[in-house]
Parts: C-alpha cells; structure tokens; sequence
C-alpha cells in the first residue's frame, strides 16, 4: 500500500529509497500523535487536519513532511513565534520518546489552502 491511502509498510518505503528502522513509527500514528500536540497548543478546536508523509532531507536523512491543518482564524496563533517554537519541540520530544528517529518538518496550512492543494498521505481529519 502507498502513504497516499494511509498506510506506509515498511516494503513501500524500503522500494523508494527510505530506510525503515525496526523502531520508525506508522505514519497513521505520527499523524495521531501530531494531532495531539498541536490541540494542546493551539487549542483543541482549531485542527482540522494533520498529513504526513515520509520525505528525505537534503542530507540524505530520512525525515517527515508533517502539514498541520487549521482555520483560517487560526491565523494570528501562526505569528506567535512562542507557539511555533513549542509545536516543533513538543512533536519532537514525543516522537522520540515513542522511538521515532526521523525529523519532523512541520508546515501549516489553511483549510481553504489544503482543499485548494488536494494533500495526500496519512490524515486524521477532525
């Protein structure tokens, strides 16, 4: 199965080129995961969506492509630095206590802005 239907075996990613360590988490339970911060800090109505996708770094690193998905109010939270700061950190220390290794880059999208783009991979639609 691919990312696309929201399941990423570890024989999909290994074909592409993604080294799958015994200890990578499912992209289904990152996306679980990132909901969960991202309600704590930007308050539990305001996800509407998480995508997540595996994607490598320019260093060759394995990593995530982690899009957060918001109102269009949410708007303002998104200049708080204080807030953007805390969502990296906060995903991080969670992924890696659950034993994931990969860096997670965090985007933020508009609803009306992930409609527009179509999105793909896991999704934990509110």
């Amino acid at each position: 199965m691919t990312p696309i239907d929201g399941r990423c075996r570890k024989e999909w990613c290994r074909a592409r080129g993604f080294r799958y360590h015994d200890r990578m988490l499912d992209l289904n339970r990152i996306a679980e995961v990132t909901q969960e911060v991202a309600s704590n800090i930007f308050g539990r109505g305001m996800v509407k969506d998480v995508r997540v996708k595996p994607m490598s770094e320019w260093t060759g690193e394995d990593a995530l492509d982690v899009i957060v998905v918001l109102p269009k109010s949410a708007d303002p939270r998104l200049e708080d630095g204080e807030k953007m700061g805390a969502m990296l950190l906060n995903l991080g220390d969670r992924l890696f206590e659950l034993g994931e290794l990969r860096f997670a880059h965090v985007r933020y999208r508009t609803l009306e802005e992930s409609n527009a783009s179509g999105g793909s991979g896991p999704s934990t639609s509110a």
